[in-house]
């Protein structure tokens, strides 16, 4: 193993010192390594992890012996117009270390999620080829493409044959829920819901009306965008995803309403009123959307609960600084219910049956246990590095929403529109699930914000098709 890993870890530096922007996609296509996992000297890493670290550090080298002094070396490094958010979010994220009941877990947690993401974002935004504007969409979306193809495939391929499934109620047929290489459904749903956005996304920019080329190349790059939205999304369907289904919804939405184009507006309106209406006449359809709308299934009572634990929790004393890092699962537990009564909505005699009937009562108490994080993105933030960290969040949010006015051309600002749209989807999704804290999403979510920057900064038109 260690043999094979170093071999491994030589090629990618020589790859990063000939070529670092393919090792940056290289990096982008291997976001799901994070599952391969091993010691360093005793300290626990993933593949992806060394990759981050060695790009990082091949990079810094390359850096450092180009520039002829220091000064030179720093004025040729920028951190954008993010810098003292970043720094500001890491000096929170440092506290929660020391306020974590468990601070060995807390460092690989800060190290995992918070410095290595940025060391990323730091290298993808000061790499010249990407800097231009020239290569970063075909090289980005190709890597996040084939990646999303490797994640969803063995996915659908386990709808039909339930191999790597090892939860029981998950691999039986009549519940089945796909997990690809992960270990519960809802991540294939967090991983492949934005990049579904995001194909979705330059497929409209790119092949739209006005923007149709003949050539074999672009009708090539045509078919395989759109095989990176209907292969994932299918993947998270069979996932049975639910907040990445809503999570797409919201960003569609999104972009058919504020998309400049007039046609598109016109027939995102028409489809929402009418997808409204028809919600509305139909029973089963209506009961289904004020049941998940309103959290009163049963996925949605049991979150509901888990937040008033996470609230109760917060305000009794921690509403500055939190649970720390890695620490709510350990903080929550005073405040933890064994379970709940899975209330009935639709049933005026649901309190009479839980009273008098044994059976029922049976049925109706689900047992309730403790997850890792609250399952809310204002609350996992706020659990993890604080109060002031969570707010933090939010203004970096609403810079990455701001920086859409700093698009220098126009054709650019319908890509940065696309790329809101993405966040749409995390946002939304994150609403009930966890979109941040986990190798792989950390690294999207400063992914996210280093495209949307180069692509502000960038003077030139963006070509999907530029090779």
């Amino acid at each position: 193993m260690i043999y094979l890993l170093t071999i491994y870890c030589v090629l990618f530096a020589i790859l990063a010192w000939k070529r670092i922007d393919w090792a940056v996609a290289f990096v982008i296509f291997c976001l799901p390594t994070y599952l391969i996992r091993f010691s360093v000297f005793g300290l626990p890493m993933t593949l992806l992890e060394v990759m981050i670290l060695l790009l990082f550090v091949v990079w810094l080298i390359k850096k450092v012996t180009n520039a002829a002094n220091f000064y030179k070396y720093y004025k040729s490094v920028t951190l954008s117009n993010y810098k003292w958010w970043i720094l500001i979010f890491l000096f929170f994220a440092t506290v929660s270390v020391f306020v974590s009941p468990d601070r060995t877990v807390a460092l690989g947690i800060w190290k995992a999620y918070f410095i290595e993401p940025i060391l990323f974002f730091v290298v993808l935004i000061n790499i010249p080829r990407l800097k231009s504007g020239v290569k970063l969409v075909s090289l980005i979306t190709g890597a996040l493409g084939a990646s999303a193809l490797v994640v969803a495939i063995p996915a659908i391929i386990q709808k039909f044959w339930p191999i790597g499934i090892e939860n029981s109620f998950w691999a039986a047929e009549a519940t089945r829920r796909v997990v690809s290489w992960y270990g519960f459904p809802n991540a294939v749903g967090l991983y492949l819901a934005p990049i579904v956005i995001l194909f979705l996304g330059l497929i409209i920019v790119f092949f739209g009306k006005g923007r149709r080329d003949k050539s074999r190349l672009y009708s090539w790059v045509f078919v395989l965008s759109c095989f990176c939205v209907l292969v994932p999304l299918s993947a998270i369907i069979f996932a049975r995803s639910e907040g990445a289904l809503f999570g797409i919804l919201a960003a569609v939405i999104f972009l058919g309403l504020f998309y400049p184009n007039k046609r598109l507006r016109l027939i995102s309106l028409v489809s929402l009123v009418s997808l409204v209406l028809l919600v509305s006449f139909i029973p089963q359809a209506r009961t289904y959307a004020v049941d998940k709308i309103s959290l009163s299934d049963h996925s949605g009572q049991i979150r509901v609960q888990q937040w008033k634990e996470t609230w109760t929790m917060l305000t009794d004393g921690r509403e500055v600084f939190g649970a720390g890092l890695a620490g709510y699962q350990t903080t929550i537990e005073p405040y933890h219910a064994e379970g709940i009564w899975i209330e009935d909505k639709q049933d005026p005699e649901w309190l009479r049956k839980v009273l008098y009937n044994e059976e029922f009562k049976k049925q109706a108490w689900q047992p309730t246990e403790i997850y890792m994080y609250p399952h809310n993105i204002i609350l996992n933030f706020w659990s993890e590095i604080g109060l002031f960290g969570m707010l933090v969040v939010l203004v970096l949010g609403m810079k990455f929403l701001m920086n859409y006015w700093k698009v220098k051309n126009r054709e650019n600002q319908k890509i940065y529109l696309v790329l809101i749209a993405v966040m749409v989807a995390i946002l939304v999704h994150g609403l009930v699930d966890v979109p941040y804290f986990k190798n792989d999403l950390s690294v999207f979510w400063w992914l996210l914000f280093a495209v949307g920057w180069l692509v502000s900064r960038s003077k030139t038109k963006i070509e999907f098709c530029k090779i």
